[in-house]
């Protein structure tokens, strides 16, 4: 029987599996908002884009459901390797994320069940960044940490700014903005950074 051989680019799959599911998620929504003139943050819903019948409805939908789709397989690989109990809970609410975002994909306006995937979707993604900020500060990782912190507060607070006062533009797409910068911000950073532990593990050897 053929002895199989270890692959020393295989560490390098999940991270980079990571980083495209940003670019895919994050790229596409950007690039859908670029290619519809008529969408202004200050009045739609992001989800506008993805409506059944929007020229950007391909775009929007199939970005976030090929990104979050990636992103599952990414945040599987994170929790195999987290062992901090704070940054585990992050990750786990990260998977939830990842999966109701592709499902926001699945099941775009006016489908009767988008409200129901895309509140969980924010709420996890708010969950996913606090808690695992919250874990690197506990962790001795104080810069990454409170920079994922203040991006979850920051959600919280586009939130709260834009149900609590009446004067603040009317579109939703401004809190969900941030929110998917905050979530693209977490995945992101954790992926980049395993790509450069793998580095200086590479380069000992």
């Amino acid at each position: 029987m053929a002895q199989s051989q270890y692959d020393p680019a295989l560490p390098r799959v999940p991270p980079v599996v990571g980083l495209a599911a940003v670019v895919v998620a994050f790229g596409g929504v950007s690039y859908a908002m670029i290619a519809a003139p008529w969408f202004s943050p200050f009045v739609n819903a992001l989800s506008d884009l993805g409506a059944r019948g929007a020229v950007t409805a391909p775009i929007f939908n199939g970005s976030l459901l090929v990104g979050g789709a990636l992103g599952v397989g990414f945040v599987v690989s994170v929790l195999a390797d987290t062992d901090h109990p704070i940054r585990t809970a992050g990750a786990l609410f990260g998977l939830l994320a990842m999966a109701f975002m592709a499902l926001v994909g699945v099941f775009p306006l006016p489908h009767p069940l988008h409200g129901v995937v895309a509140i969980p979707f924010f709420l996890f993604l708010t969950l996913a960044v606090l808690l695992w900020g919250a874990g690197d500060y506990a962790d001795d990782r104080p810069v990454r940490g409170l920079v994922l912190v203040l991006a979850g507060v920051l959600h919280l607070v586009s939130w709260a700014w834009w149900a609590l006062f009446p004067w603040f533009p009317p579109g939703i797409a401004i809190p969900e903005l941030v929110g998917s910068v905050a979530f693209a911000l977490w995945g992101g950073w954790i992926a980049v950074d395993e790509l450069r532990r793998l580095r200086v593990e590479r380069d000992r050897l």
